[in-house]
């Protein structure tokens, strides 16, 4: 052990570890890739062969790392290792067997189908039960049939347990997608690993012959492993049980793709004689932060349990800055960016991190605004996302009808009996404009569904370049009412309905900001926002190498690290996710999850939310949601965080803003405040006033007139409403 790096007493307990199953509890930057290399490092000198260690990553740049350290300390011998992404390990294992025909239907030079290959086989099955429009979505079949895989449940077992109807229907089409890529000797990911698991299942002999070539099995990341992946690793490890896993339960954050928690919390279970070695001395954060991040994880009662320290200084404490919405908490975000370089800093030190793709928008704007580079990692710029390109599209279309690709874009988005033979009579036309070649079949050459689509389609531009002087929020409204756009992103069941949701309102947000926002050119219509979403989308094309801050969700950071950390839209119901609130096993995930956003950072940590975040609700009222600051922040002791608040308002709201959209009747309601304040009550608003019983606090909102106002108060990190006669200070109740 003397060629290997220096460990510490837990990781040489670790490295050097007998015979036998073992756990490794590694936590955030405890220099889990430093064991698993010197453990192989350490097999290898004990004179075990290359050819007899298997070690499972989760990626193939994990599984690149690691055999080059390893190579790095033993010399070529790491090339004959068996390291690599549990698909990858199945495609050997199953192209090896698939020569000696141990796989029926499925020869050596299987196919691998890919999502988009995936996608057509569904849709096939699906159109082949000739079943109503709209009945089965093509993601949601998928989604259907890789959750089964993945649990290993097979077509029959599928077929057996589907009692509904709509279950007998995915049930059909599971076995037809089954069905046809076996008849075109094909696979698909899940089958990497499925069809491995079946294999050594009913293959005793050729379940033994792996075992005797394998008598180690390393796994990395195992924390993230599904219950297919923990079959596959239970069956090699089998007899000799050599088994040696490394993850972190604190950061199991992907149960949404299938990641079993239990396959950490139940080792010794399922591996009797299992030892479990935690390695708890951190190599990259500061005491502070490290203090504050035990202390949230430690509400969680799913765990193993174990505590970070380091040998670093305490550090800055973290800092948290509640502002008054979401473009004031951009403008802190910013402020803290430009604070860093002053120092002496560089951008690509930092990192914002926020739950959702859509909290992005804001935070782009401003630091585009401010001539402040950014990249967006693991992610698409948000004006570049698929739900907020259709939507523009429309609006590019009624401002330009000769517009090619925003036509081609949605004459059919939402689906509207619009097929290829329409399409090809359109081109057949020339060079008319296919809005207007469209008019022209629609007239006369069209019957039944798809006339119906054309006229319904036609109608809709004609109404949005009558309406071209309007507010493009309004606009944008129009066309998700018209086109149940909402409703064909909740039918493809997907799992993304909720993400894409979100971007509509933050795409209605911003339409709002630009109508209200003066402009010099008088561009405060339809053509100004798409002439700003063009730019922004332009912005983002960040030249290689060039210093610019990172923007990415939580979940896109784990495995990073950073000096400077910002986590951003820290409330209840975003983060925590509103989904959790009342699930205690995902509310758990979400805890897990700001457990990873803290400890990605080194040295400094800025948590942000706002006391208001606007949105558009069903009714089309323009609103804002007042919610209390996530209990994450409050689970941090006091001592480690220095508390600031911004309140006071970033955004004028133009007075279209709040109404409902036109037709509707009665008063607007909305399931958060709107913003209504008007004459002497808007003079209250960032006032300090004093409660007998909550104490000191601000003014964000009031509603009603005289002695019965109601006031929206932040006393501290709560939102009060609270009637005027019960405050004292800025508020004038006469």
């Amino acid at each position: 052990m003397s060629s290997l790096p220096d460990l510490n007493e837990a990781q040489r307990a670790a490295v050097e570890h007998g015979a036998g199953p073992a756990l490794v509890i590694a936590g955030a930057g405890s220099g889990k890739t430093r064991v698993l290399t010197a453990r192989v490092a350490h097999l290898l000198a004990r004179g075990i062969a290359p050819e007899a260690i298997l070690a499972f990553t989760f990626t193939n740049r994990a599984a690149r790392e690691m055999r080059a350290r390893i190579e790095r300390t033993v010399g070529e011998a790491a090339r004959r290792l068996w390291v690599g992404t549990f698909h990858a390990t199945g495609v050997r294992i199953l192209r090896r067997e698939a020569r000696g025909g141990a796989l029926p239907g499925i020869g050596p030079d299987f196919v691998i189908y890919d999502r988009e290959d995936q996608e057509t086989v569904v849709a096939a099955a699906i159109a082949a039960l000739e079943l109503p429009e709209g009945t089965l979505r093509t993601g949601e079949v998928l989604r259907r049939i890789s959750d089964a895989k993945n649990a290993l449940v097979s077509v029959e077992a599928f077929e057996r347990a589907a009692v509904s109807p709509h279950e007998r229907r995915i049930a059909a089409c599971y076995r037809r997608y089954r069905d046809t890529l076996r008849g075109q000797s094909a696979l698909d990911f899940d089958d990497l690993i499925g069809d491995v698991v079946t294999l050594l299942r009913d293959r005793p002999e050729i379940a033994e012959r792996y075992r005797r070539r394998f008598v180690h099995v390393l796994v990395d990341e195992y924390q993230d492993t599904n219950h297919a992946q923990f079959r596959l690793v239970e069956a090699l490890a089998a007899g000799h049980g050599n088994l040696f896993v490394v993850g972190d339960d604190d950061q199991s954050i992907y149960r949404f793709r299938g990641a079993d928690l239990t396959n950490v919390l139940e080792f010794e279970r399922a591996f009797p004689g299992a030892a479990v070695i935690r390695l708890e001395q951190n190599y990259r954060s500061t005491a502070n932060i490290l203090r504050a991040a035990n202390a949230v994880i430690a509400h969680n009662r799913d765990r193993k349990g174990k505590t970070l320290w380091c040998d670093r200084e305490d550090g800055a404490r973290l800092r948290f800055v509640l502002a008054a919405d979401e473009a004031d908490e951009a403008r802190c975000v910013r402020a803290r960016l430009e604070e860093h370089r002053r120092r002496g800093g560089r951008l690509d030190e930092c990192a914002i991190l926020y739950r959702t793709n859509a909290q992005s928008r804001a935070l782009e704007s401003e630091l585009r605004l401010h001539g402040i580079r950014y990249e967006m990692v693991g992610g698409v710029s948000f004006f570049a996302r698929r739900e907020v390109k259709d939507l523009l599209a429309y609006l590019r279309l009624a401002l330009n009808p000769a517009d090619r690709v925003a036509f081609w874009r949605v004459w059919n988005t939402p689906r509207r009996g619009l097929g290829d033979a329409v399409r090809a009579r359109i081109e057949a036309l020339g060079d008319a404009p296919p809005l207007e070649a469209l008019r022209s079949l629609a007239g006369e050459g069209l019957r039944g569904a798809a006339r119906g689509g054309a006229e319904s389609f036609i109608t809709l531009i004609d109404e949005l370049r009558a309406g071209l002087n309007a507010p493009p929020a309004e606009l944008l409204r129009l066309v998700l009412e018209r086109t149940d756009y909402l409703r064909m992103l909740d039918d493809e069941r997907d799992g993304t309905s909720a993400d894409r949701r979100a971007n509509i309102e933050e795409l209605l947000v911003a339409a709002s900001d630009h109508a209200s926002a003066p402009a010099d050119d008088g561009s405060g219509d339809v053509a100004g926002f798409l002439a700003e979403a063009t730019l922004v989308t332009d912005a983002d094309r960040v030249e290689e190498g060039a210093d610019r801050v990172l923007m990415l969700t939580a979940h896109t950071a784990k495995g990073l690290e950073f000096p400077v950390v910002i986590v951003a839209g820290l409330e209840e119901g975003l983060f925590p996710h509103g989904s959790s609130l009342d699930e205690p096993g995902q509310l758990e995930e979400e805890r897990r999850l700001f457990y990873v956003a803290v400890t990605r950072a080194r040295n400094e940590v800025l948590l942000t939310a706002a006391a208001y975040r606007r949105r558009f609700t069903a009714e089309g009222v323009f609103a804002a949601r007042g919610g209390a600051v996530s209990r994450f922040v409050d689970e941090i002791p006091a001592e480690l965080v220095d508390r600031e608040e911004t309140l006071q308002p970033a955004v004028r709201f133009p007075a279209w803003a709040s109404r409902r959209r036109a037709g509707a009747a009665g008063p607007a309601q909305s399931d958060g405040p709107a913003y209504r304040t008007r004459g002497p009550l808007a003079r209250v608003v960032g006032k300090e006033v004093y409660h007998e019983t909550f104490g000191r606090g601000v003014v964000v909102m009031a509603e009603g007139a005289g002695p019965d106002a109601r006031y929206t108060v932040r006393f501290g990190t709560q939102l009060k409403k609270v009637m005027g006669r019960f405050l004292t200070g800025g508020v004038d109740v006469d």
